[in-house]
């Protein structure tokens, strides 16, 4: 009898960049609707957010991070309040907007 295969866990560790812990607010703008929301972990690809909103995957959105400036990101998936997202700029915008924080942050020396 074949054995059915477990689904795979959301935010599972097959992810292409490493990511870091971080509890930064920011704000989630999609439409004319802007959010308050919570930046949990941060990589050079996306992030995990907490907002107060319900979103469905694929849906486009601005992450607006104070003092660094909009990051253009679609929900890859969601869970409860929680959104992973993904960036639609490349690694090089992140690595720029952050370049003061990368060291600190872990994310300098990302493949």
């Amino acid at each position: 009898m074949a054995q059915e295969k477990p689904a795979p866990l959301q935010g599972s560790d097959n992810r292409r960049h490493r990511r870091r812990s971080v509890l930064w607010p920011a704000k989630l703008t999609v439409g004319k609707h802007t959010v308050s929301c919570q930046i949990w972990n941060l990589s050079l690809g996306g992030a995990r957010v907490r907002v107060d909103l319900p979103l469905k995957e694929g849906s486009e959105i601005i992450l607006t991070v104070s003092d660094r400036g909009d990051i253009p990101a679609n929900v890859a998936w969601t869970q409860g309040e929680s959104l992973g997202v993904r960036f639609d700029v490349s690694e090089e915008v992140i690595r720029k907007m952050f370049a003061d924080r990368l060291h600190v942050l872990g994310l300098d020396d990302d493949d």
